[in-house]
């Protein structure tokens, strides 16, 4: 008798608990969650293939306080090319690429003082290098934002002073009103 009580009680919870897994999945409409903001449809599918897309010079990372592309860059342009343009090709006119410049965490992000430049400076330059080397790639300008995060958004795993963290990602975000 005790087990029949037990075994109707796990019953009914695995029968919320599943109800509750359909209910959640049929009303995401197709939205994922990444990183605190939601991706639809064609955003989601062509953020993650822009995860494998980021450039730094020799795929060891820049220098440190450099900004300028180094001698592989028209090589890693060319062949980063289609895949940015398949990226903005599935998402609609109210999108864009955002170019996002990143630093290690040695020195400041924002140097005091006149003349001086902290790491905010050095992501946007890096940042604003690739857009550039794209647009003479061909891809349009009016489809690339640029930003710079600094030491904001480090790889997992690697020292947060590795020169490694020194690079230029992508991302699909809604372009600026």
């Amino acid at each position: 008798m005790k087990f029949n009580k037990i075994a109707k009680k796990v019953t009914a919870l695995s029968v919320v608990a599943v109800a509750s897994l359909v209910f959640t999945a049929c009303s995401s409409g197709g939205k994922s969650e990444r990183g605190g903001e939601v991706a639809t449809g064609g955003v989601g599918v062509a953020n993650r293939a822009l995860q494998a897309v980021s450039y730094s010079p020799r795929n060891k990372g820049y220098g440190y306080k450099s900004t300028s592309t180094g001698a592989d860059f028209p090589t890693w342009s060319s062949s980063a090319k289609p895949q940015i343009s398949n990226a903005l090709s599935q998402v609609g006119d109210d999108y864009v690429i955002q170019v996002t410049g990143h630093t290690c965490a040695i020195g400041p992000r924002n140097a005091p003082g006149d003349g001086r430049k902290g790491n905010y400076h050095y992501s946007s330059q890096r940042a604003k290098a690739v857009r550039d080397g794209l647009v003479s790639a061909g891809v349009p300008a009016n489809k690339l934002v640029v930003k710079g995060v600094a030491d904001t958004q480090l790889l997992p795993g690697v020292d947060p002073k590795d020169q490694k963290q020194r690079r230029v990602t992508f991302q699909i975000v809604p372009a600026p009103k």
